[in-house]
C-alpha cells in the first residue's frame, strides 16, 4: 500500500466509514509504516472539530438511503484470482499432455502465486475511494442541515431586512398614497416590531439641488428619517425604527443635503398615517 492510498482510508476511518476488510488493510499498513501516524492523528482531530461545529442533527429520512444505493451502484473491481487457483487449473492440463512441469514453469507459477496472493490481500483502490467520497458526503450533509441557512441567506440591508421583519408580523399593516406625477408611495408598519418601511414606486427625481427628504411625525413633532435617493426607475424606500401607530410618515423637498434648520422647510408632498 503506498502513501496515497493510505491516507485515503486514514481520512474514511476518522469518521468512521471503513469496511472490516479496509479496517485490517488500515492496520496492517500501519503497523508497517509508524511514520504514518502523523496523517491519522491529523484526520482524527479534523473530525472531531468538524463534530465540535457541528449540532446533533437528524438527517433527513432519504438521506441514508440515497448514500447507501450511491454506493451500492457504484462499479467495483472484479475480485483478482489467487495463484492456487490458477495451479489447480493448470494440473489437469499437464496431466493430459504427459508432460512434466519445468523448472522454469514451477519458477513462474510460483511468482504468480506470490503476486496474486499480494494482489488479493489489497482492497481495491475504487472500493477505498469509494468509502472515502461516502464519507465526504456524510460530513457534508452533517454541516449543510447544521448551518443557520434562513439567517445567512435573509437580506443584510436594514431596509428589506425590516420588510420581511414586518411582512412576518401578525400584526403587519400597510396604506398607499398618490405621488406628485402619477407615482405612489405604500407605508407598511408593525407594531409588534416597532418598525415601518416607506416605498416610493414612479417617483420624479428631485428639482435642481434640492432633494426628497422625510420625516416621521409623532404628533406634532416630526423627526427627520434622511434625505431619500431615488434610482433611475423612480423607486426610493426608508426605515423608520421605533414607530408606533398613529405615527406618520411624510415626505418634503429641501435644499440639497436636507433642512439645515431639522424641520420641514414646507408643505409635504406625501404624508401617510399609521391609522
Amino acid at each position: 500500500m503506498n502513501e496515497e492510498h493510505f491516507r485515503e482510508l486514514s481520512a474514511a476511518r476518522a469518521l468512521h466509514a471503513l469496511s472490516p476488510e479496509d479496517e485490517q488493510a488500515f492496520s496492517r499498513a500501519l503497523a508497517a509504516h509508524p511514520e504514518w501516524r502523523s496523517t491519522v492523528d491529523e484526520d482524527q482531530e479534523a473530525a472531531a472539530a468538524l463534530g465540535a461545529m457541528t449540532p446533533p442533527v437528524p438527517p433527513p429520512p432519504d438521506a441514508r438511503d440515497a448514500l447507501l444505493a450511491a454506493i451500492a451502484g457504484a462499479p467495483q473491481a472484479p475480485a483478482p484470482s489467487g495463484g492456487a487457483a490458477d495451479a489447480s487449473d493448470a494440473a489437469p492440463s499437464a496431466a493430459t499432455s504427459g508432460a512434466a512441469p519445468s523448472a522454469a514453469a514451477d519458477a513462474d507459477a510460483s511468482a504468480a502465486a506470490r503476486t496474486g496472493g499480494e494482489r488479493g490481500s489489497r482492497p481495491p483502490r475504487r472500493r477505498a475511494a469509494w468509502f472515502a467520497l461516502a464519507a465526504s458526503v456524510a460530513v457534508l450533509i452533517a454541516v449543510s442541515l447544521a448551518i443557520p441557512w434562513g439567517r445567512l441567506l435573509a437580506p443584510s440591508d436594514p431596509v428589506s431586512l425590516a420588510l420581511q421583519e414586518i411582512d412576518e408580523a401578525p400584526d403587519a399593516r400597510s396604506a398607499t398614497a398618490p405621488l406628485p406625477g402619477g407615482g405612489s408611495a405604500t407605508l407598511r408598519w408593525s407594531a409588534e416590531t416597532a418598525q415601518a418601511v416607506f416605498v416610493a414606486e414612479g417617483m420624479e427625481t428631485a428639482p435642481e439641488g434640492r432633494d426628497y427628504e422625510a420625516w416621521v411625525v409623532r404628533g406634532e413633532t416630526p423627526v427627520s428619517l434622511g434625505v431619500m435617493d431615488v434610482d433611475d426607475a423612480g423607486r426610493s424606500e426608508i426605515l423608520a425604527t421605533g414607530f408606533a401607530p398613529g405615527d406618520a410618515v411624510a415626505v418634503t423637498v429641501e435644499t440639497r443635503g436636507g433642512s439645515p434648520s431639522g424641520a420641514p422647510s414646507g408643505d409635504p408632498i406625501v404624508a401617510i398615517p399609521a391609522a
